[in-house]
């Protein structure tokens, strides 16, 4: 009995631990881009010793591609929801769709900004975030063939376009501090997008 009280006391530690370098991490995003954070940085953020660092990651891009995950999973859900409309069904969906986008971009925003950042310079989360990417793309070619009202040349280069304008836009708006309100976002990109499809 007193072996598994010391496992789940030592397991908790591990996972407060882990939970207080992410924070720290997504809090110094906030006002600092991705390569001017440091382990050291981290850590006296967090407020424990550099050496747990390691325990828990393997690097700074480690750090960050492991805290970005929720946020990938919940951009991909709406990304989804995104392609899914059919706008002439209920007009409204096109911005219920991007409604959730934007609200992910609200609340994760500064580590997905620091995630493309750390693309730049590092080729697994490059691999990975050109991977994350072509997903859109794929997801979003095959739905807009459905929903489009008049042929585009080539489909699906204008989801690529569209896929990177709304990140970069929205990387933009609320990478650091937010630029905009969620609202005017949210009606910027309805309009781009419905003016696309209804070309």
């Amino acid at each position: 009995m007193a072996r598994v009280v010391v496992q789940t006391r030592a397991r908790q530690t591990r996972q407060e631990s882990r939970r207080r370098i992410v924070e720290a991490a997504t809090e110094l995003v906030r006002s600092r881009s991705y390569s001017e954070l440091s382990v050291d940085a981290v850590m006296r953020e967090a407020g424990i010793g550099r050496t747990l660092f390691y325990r828990h990651f393997d690097d700074l891009g480690d750090l960050v591609q492991r805290a970005s995950r929720e946020a990938v999973e919940e951009l991909l859900a709406a990304q989804t929801r995104i392609w899914q409309t059919r706008p002439h069904d209920d007009p409204d969906s096109v911005r219920s769709a991007f409604k959730e986008a934007v609200e992910v971009y609200q609340r994760h925003g500064p580590m997905l900004r620091a995630v493309a950042e750390a693309a730049a310079g590092d080729e697994l989360i490059r691999s990975e975030y050109e991977e994350m990417r072509r997903r859109f793309d794929d997801f979003a070619a095959e739905s807009l063939r459905d929903v489009i009202e008049s042929p585009l040349a080539d489909p699906r280069e204008t989801v690529r376009a569209l896929n990177l304008m709304g990140e970069n836009y929205l990387l933009d708006a609320f990478g650091r501090e937010p630029r905009v309100s969620p609202e005017t976002a949210l009606e910027t990109l309805t309009e781009i997008w419905l003016a696309v499809i209804r070309r």
